[in-house]
């Protein structure tokens, strides 16, 4: 393991000078990185969506949950 960091441009800083592999969405690769098609796949996972009380007024949290429940099985 090089890295592991909750900073997604840390990751994305390690995976563009070839010192990792990653699970990142394709929309975020870059072309200083090389998608690898010869992995397993990857076992089923979560997403976890917590939503505090106080959310429930905010039009950007919905839109958020909304898209979420959009693009992934849920």
């Amino acid at each position: 393991m090089v890295l592991e960091s909750p900073s997604n441009q840390a990751i994305k800083a390690c995976v563009e000078a070839g010192l990792a592999i990653s699970l990142i969405d394709r929309g975020a690769v870059s072309d200083a990185m090389r998608l690898l098609d010869d992995l397993p796949d990857i076992a089923e996972h979560e997403i976890v969506f917590l939503r505090s009380p106080a959310s429930k007024t905010d039009e950007a949290v919905s839109l958020l949950a909304q898209a979420m429940q959009k693009h992934f099985r849920v």
